[in-house]
């Protein structure tokens, strides 16, 4: 959301698991320490160990407020160059300002949030974000103007700049960045006109956390829809919600499942032609923002944002729909294993294998990922282990009442990351442990060999480091399992990771990128060629012994990555990336392992495909996203030969 967003602007990355967190029971198990999780308790009832000590960002509100007062005053600092920046001598001391001035509403936005994060009720801390964020919206506002004198002055005044003052060289990558769209800025009407119109393509933040009028109709929309009432597996009526769905569509119960989905399809169905029109509009106007630019297409201009080339979207989407075969083979043996004649959409969510109940403190998590990571090398387990221990304020492990929900990373320059948990003390509580600090341990690299303005990457490269640790762990629960049903778990964990990150988020961006080509073409975007094209794509990815139900093709209504322009197809990308990376460092060891924390320090000018490269993953060819498909074959089989041992699957 906006809130979110400003805490993220100007290179304060914040990162999530891309899937929404699995609902969690609400009291775990005890751990080592014999503190028991539970959701509901008091955050005074958690051992302070247990939590993470912001004093690093401010040791107090004082200082908090006092950077608050510095925030704005540099502001003011910056505006009076405004009009200046022809002038060398003006264009240096307006680049220190800004940048030492982003630096004081960073710290603020993110020192708001997190004191907020785990009380959210908290009306002081409420006001407390509130004016750190209008701090940042004022920051954003009043440095508009720097990206645009930059435009159009001279090379010589930026040269003239860098003679007099070296120092200069630190903010080059920076004011390179910002010259790059050169071609696609218009003139100051028509960048206000933009501007009026709702366009933020230009603006120094991730789009996808700035939500646009079409998204927020969209949002409105799912919470006055009324959903209708389900019976349970004990024939107990249940009102299903936007939040209890995926519960019951994963129910062990094939009734419940089945009338859980075909209830809540047929509840968006119902309203197919409003989210046709909501979809139509935002479609249409990101394709005239673009065009209204000098882009090509509404694709070229939204990657262009982070210098993505079209060739990259394209690949990952071909590759994946080129390797669907691992996917209708796990379709095919699920349907054998649930013993089923026909397989539906309900039939994907329910567990496969048994689930293995494991108790898993933090403590054990914090001795078992550094042995998984072992392979990226001593200095970086090193740096793991002290961001894991409890002593050094790092992390915030246990929910609580009025704590956010699930998992992220945020992170600011000269600080070290803060890892926001909602542990409970399972398998993949411990997989989260991993997938965040690899975003910690991406910004702590990152940081460590850059200057300020060259530091941060952005979110396209960032699943990579997240998805590769969890790739790492995989790799070394799998091969230290303590027995086949064990095993088995872990390796359906990981199949359902690639059907679902990689399968599914390449279909959604397959049909993101046909709907904007068929509107940019002047086909009408009408509920029935919506959901024929979603139907189409459900049919082609997931093969010939899947059924497909009427309602099915609505599923698009209920993804609201849709909205997030061009962004769902980086999930694919990214796990594949982090798959082809771990194998890399498994079978070459140093070079490859060396190859990636160097492209983890790579500074945020560099494109990001060019980025990878550095790690040996090219993603303009198919062979990382093959190699992630690839291994899901490899997986089945390991899956198979363990069924067949146990007779639960004939040779």
């Amino acid at each position: 959301n906006a809130a979110i967003a400003l805490v993220l602007a100007l290179g304060a990355p914040s990162f999530a698991a891309p899937n929404s967190p699995k609902e969690s029971p609400k009291a775990g198990v005890a751990s080592v320490n014999n503190f028991v999780p539970d959701s509901n308790m008091s955050r005074s009832n958690i051992p302070d160990r247990y939590k993470w000590n912001l004093s690093a960002l401010f040791k107090n509100e004082a200082d908090f407020e006092d950077a608050l007062v510095k925030t704005k005053t540099g502001i003011d600092s910056i505006v009076a160059y405004k009009g200046k920046l022809s002038d060398s001598e003006a264009l240096f001391n307006c680049m220190q300002a800004y940048f030492n001035t982003r630096r004081l509403a960073n710290s603020v936005t993110l020192y708001s949030n997190l004191r907020l994060t785990t009380d959210l009720r908290n009306a002081k801390l409420q006001d407390m974000d509130a004016r750190a964020q209008a701090a940042m919206r004022s920051f954003m506002a009043n440095t508009a103007f720097i990206r645009d004198e930059l435009l159009k002055i001279d090379a010589s005044v930026i040269e003239k700049a860098v003679a007099d003052h070296p120092v200069m060289k630190e903010y080059l990558p920076w004011i390179e960045g910002a010259r790059r769209r050169k071609a696609h800025i218009l003139s100051p009407e028509e960048e206000r006109i933009l501007s009026l119109a709702g366009d933020n393509q230009l603006a120094e933040i991730d789009l996808n956390e700035l939500p646009s009028d079409f998204e927020k109709t969209f949002q409105s929309l799912y919470s006055d829809i009324k959903l209708p009432v389900i019976k349970d597996e004990n024939g107990k009526d249940v009102q299903l919600t936007f939040s209890n769905y995926a519960k019951y569509r994963a129910s062990k119960d094939r009734r419940v499942r089945k009338d859980t989905v075909e209830k809540f399809f047929g509840a968006l169905n119902d309203y197919r032609n409003t989210f046709a029109s909501i979809m139509a509009g935002q479609v249409h106007f990101s394709s005239f923002l673009a065009q209204s630019r000098g882009y090509d297409s509404a694709l070229q201009a939204y990657l262009d944002k982070d210098n993505i080339p079209e060739q990259v979207y394209r690949n990952v989407v071909n590759t994946v729909k080129a390797n669907t075969a691992p996917l209708h083979r796990y379709i095919s043996l699920r349907k054998k294993l649930m013993g089923l004649n026909d397989i539906h959409l309900y039939d994907l969510y329910t567990p496969l294998v048994p689930t293995v109940s494991r108790d898993i403190s933090y403590e054990e998590a914090c001795k078992i990922v550094p042995k998984a990571l072992a392979p990226l090398g001593d200095k970086y387990v090193k740096s793991l282990t002290y961001g894991l221990d409890l002593k050094n304020g790092w992390v915030d492990v246990y929910p609580h009442a009025d704590k956010d929900s699930g998992a992220s990373c945020a992170s600011i320059y000269g600080c070290h990351p803060f890892v926001k948990l909602n542990y409970m003390n399972s398998f993949d509580d411990m997989s989260t442990v991993a997938h965040e600090f690899g975003h910690a341990m991406h910004s702590n690299l990152n940081y460590a060999n850059q200057t300020y303005s060259t530091s941060g990457y952005v979110p396209f490269v960032a699943e990579v480091a997240s998805t590769c640790n969890e790739k790492f762990l995989s790799d070394y629960l799998i091969a230290n399992a303590k027995d086949d049903a064990e095993k088995l778990y872990l390796i359906n964990e990981m199949l359902d990771g690639i059907r679902s990150t990689i399968y599914r988020q390449a279909l959604f961006a397959d049909f993101e990128l046909r709907i904007h080509e068929a509107s940019e073409k002047g086909q009408t975007l009408t509920a029935d060629f919506l959901n024929k094209t979603y139907a189409d794509l459900v049919r082609d990815y997931y093969g010939p012994e899947f059924t497909i139900d009427a309602n099915d093709g609505i599923e698009w209504a209920y993804i609201p990555h849709l909205y997030y322009k061009f962004y769902v197809f980086s999930y694919a990308a990214g796990m594949s990336s982090g798959i082809a990376i771990a194998e890399k460092v498994h079978n070459e060891g140093a070079p490859a392992r060396d190859a990636y924390l160097k492209m983890l320090s790579s500074s945020v000018s560099t494109p990001p495909v060019d980025i990878l490269k550095i790690a040996g993953v090219d993603l303009t060819k198919p062979d990382a996203i093959k190699a992630a498909t690839d291994l899901m074959d490899q997986l089945l089989d390991e899956m198979e030969a363990i069924l067949v041992k146990q007779n639960k699957l004939k040779k």
